[in-house]
């Protein structure tokens, strides 16, 4: 029976023949091996996840509709970073704005710290409604949340009211980092979505660098409320477009009715030293026993050797599976051929409906916390949380510093941020370009055409190294000023910019490859710790510095961080594993 024993024991050539959740066929046999004395053929990716016939499948959507509910979605993602960010460099106004209620520097960093605090504790309740009730009502009530709460901020004067809205701001930004992601990768194939997921993280870190940047001089050259206006314009067209061109996307496919693949080696191949691995309709009787009869397969099957894996076939017309839920305007006769039903072109105005309901609200309340059995779940909860938390420290700190001498910068302290904002752009760049193009190489050497999640992790080796560098090269900065040592200061940051856009575009799509609908509740628990990690560190690191100096904190903060980035190391080599060993796991809960 698959579990960690059974995982481990096997040798490393059933390991490689072994096809748990998140192992796709991406090439077809006859295009990486071509016949003798037959031409080779041009290499044909497979399209999966499978799409369906419908056009109201995300995956058929039209270039221009994907397009859309990408750049709506990540301008989301943007706004609310931005949000979040842009009051960082405005807190030394705070007392000249309000002479008469003077704040401490780590009283007024409250208000990033518990904006950040409920960013990623709102998920907590967002993702199972989203789950539940879809993602378009969850993105349009977050956004709305988001714009209403900024507008009250641009009229709210004391302290307590100011914070009050920073958590409304918080919660209304949390979908962001867990509904928009899902949303990206439910619109796009397995070999597309490296690119795509780049995209989304470019957004999600350049709004904290831009907010960071003109934060200072709004607040400075146009005043305090300025800051939320500004901001409330930025929401407001955020959820206008989100209302417009950010359809639903959770589509019922079928997760478990899709045919069997059945060309594993037989165990005589690896005997006698550990048997071929076998992962069955007999050995996961609970996906067995929730198939719908009538989608069943029926054909030829040795349950001894055969592992679950739906068609790798890109021939949509030969391959594709009819969607468990249909839409009303689906059915044409009862038959159960993909050919006895027709389907609607999908309009305008059929993507601004919404009121889907999927049940087991107690169900998807408790998901994501069984996520927690998911080893990438922590790996990948720790190193963002680690990345998120650097990042706040530095723009929270950074700015303060500036300001003093021998810099002087006044209002110019945001400047800071274009360090980081080149960072951000090299970031997205090198995963866009090296990603899926990394997945598609592997496949083609592989004789199989296999695509592994883990294929593309290595890339971020690199900028986990960077990213640990860059907090012990800020604090080593900090501790010894000087006329030049803003340059240090600014490569420092752009080196954590540069981890932050590339580590959790790859995370995010490794988790959406291996786990399919699980990855949504992983996102959750990896938002608690992106929420919880910052706000600990931003509560006392005030007090560290002015004990201890800038290097020492910050040294800390290098070896927390380097200890998280070693992490990668237990994926890198067992990942494939991992997978086998919680399998039954990931089909049970799709």
């Amino acid at each position: 029976m698959p579990g960690w024993k059974y995982a481990f024991s096997l040798n490393r050539e059933a390991v490689q023949a072994a096809t748990p959740p998140g192992t796709v066929r991406l090439i077809e046999p006859a295009a990486t091996i071509p016949e003798e004395g037959v031409p080779a053929q041009a290499e044909r990716f497979s399209r999966y996840p499978l799409p369906t016939p419908d056009p109201a499948d995300p995956l058929n959507w039209a270039p221009w509709r994907k397009l859309a509910c990408i750049s709506s979605v990540s301008l989301y993602a943007f706004v609310s970073n931005f949000i979040s960010a842009c009051i960082a460099p405005a807190l030394p106004v705070w007392n000249l704005e309000f002479p008469d209620d003077q704040r401490k520097v780590e009283e007024l960093m409250q208000f990033v710290a518990y904006n950040i605090l409920l960013l990623g504790f709102g998920n907590v309740f967002l993702v199972p409604v989203a789950n539940i009730f879809g993602r378009r009502v969850i993105v349009l009530i977050s956004t709305l949340i988001l714009f209403i709460s900024t507008a009250v901020g641009a009229t709210t004067s004391n302290f307590v009211g100011i914070l009050i809205v920073r958590c409304f701001q918080g919660f209304g930004s949390s979908a962001s980092e867990t509904v928009v992601p899902a949303v990206v990768g439910e619109m796009y194939f397995v070999h597309e979505r490296g690119k795509w997921m780049a995209f989304y993280t470019a957004a999600l870190a350049s709004g904290s660098v831009v907010g960071g940047i003109s934060g200072g001089y709004i607040a400075v050259r146009m005043g305090w409320f300025q800051v939320f206006w500004v901001s409330a314009v930025l929401a407001g067209l955020t959820f206008l477009c989100a209302v417009l061109f950010v359809p639903e996307t959770i589509y019922e496919r079928g997760a478990h009715c899709l045919p069997i693949q059945r060309n594993l080696p037989r165990p005589s191949r690896y005997w006698p030293r550990t048997p071929a691995p076998y992962l069955s309709l007999v050995t996961l009787p609970s996906m067995r026993m929730t198939l719908p009869s009538r989608f069943r397969y029926t054909g030829e099957l040795d349950p001894t050797y055969t592992w679950y894996q739906p068609s790798s076939s890109g021939d949509l017309s030969s391959t594709a599976v009819t969607p468990t839920r249909l839409s009303k305007q689906v059915r044409s006769s009862r038959g159960t051929g993909v050919a006895n039903f027709n389907y609607h072109p999908y309009t305008f105005s059929d993507s601004l409906k919404f009121g889907m309901y999927r049940g087991r609200i107690k169900y998807q309340f408790m998901k994501p916390w069984y996520t927690l059995r998911l080893p990438a779940t922590w790996i990948a909860m720790l190193q963002y949380g680690g990345l998120v938390g650097a990042v706040a420290v530095i723009s929270t700190i950074g700015p303060q510093l500036l300001i003093l001498p021998p810099y002087s910068w006044g209002a110019d302290t945001g400047l800071l941020f274009i360090g980081a904002l080149i960072g951000i752009i090299l970031g997205a760049a090198t995963t866009a370009l090296s990603a899926d193009r990394r997945l598609k190489a592997f496949a083609k050497k592989q004789d199989h055409g296999y695509a592994e999640p883990e294929t593309r992790l290595p890339i971020m080796l690199p900028a986990l190294a960077l990213g640990t560098g860059g907090l012990l090269v800020f604090g080593f900065c900090a501790q010894y000023p000087g006329e030049y040592q803003w340059i240090g200061l600014q490569v420092a940051y752009g080196m954590v910019a540069f981890a932050l856009t590339q580590v959790p575009s790859l995370w995010f799509s490794y988790l959406i490859d291996a786990y399919n609908q699980l990855a949504s509740d992983c996102f959750v628990m990896i938002c608690i710790l992106r929420g919880t990690v910052p706000f600990i560190w931003l509560l006392f690191v005030i007090q560290w510095i002015e004990k201890d100096g800038y290097l020492i904190p910050f040294g800390g903060f290098t070896v927390i961080m380097g200890v998280f980035s070693l992490l990668i190391v237990p994926i890198l080599w067992a990942g494939k594993r991992m997978r086998i060993a919680t399998a039954r796991y990931v089909v049970g809960n799709q």
